[in-house]
């Protein structure tokens, strides 16, 4: 699931490659429904959610998913939305975030 300004951007081998239309960090996003009708149709075993600033429509589509595991950094609102969260805070260095995705999904 990638935003749509950055299509050009990813060239992604295997799976398929869905794209949105962005919007606001704190609005739903406007093809919500489209999306769902696309993504519920697929059987998830982890959603991991790469955004490093809380995304309401990201995080509220990645609540409306079925998976066992759902992955985003830690927010005021995380608990609500992910069983798992990565803290950044106290390094601020994304790429630590990212390691401990790649932990994760090696499992």
């Amino acid at each position: 699931l990638i935003k749509e300004q950055f299509r050009d951007l990813f060239h992604l081998r295997m799976g398929e490659t869905i794209y949105f239309n962005n919007s606001a960090p704190d609005c739903i996003l406007s093809d919500e429904r489209s999306l769902l009708a696309i993504l519920k149709l697929q059987e998830f075993d982890i959603i991991v959610d790469l955004n490093s600033i809380f995304h309401l429509g990201i995080a509220r589509l990645v609540s409306l998913l079925n998976s066992d595991m759902k992955v985003g950094f830690e927010s005021d609102f995380s608990d609500k939305f992910y069983n798992i969260q990565l803290d950044i805070s106290k390094s601020g260095i994304m790429e630590k975030g990212f390691k401990q995705i790649n932990w994760i999904l090696a499992q």
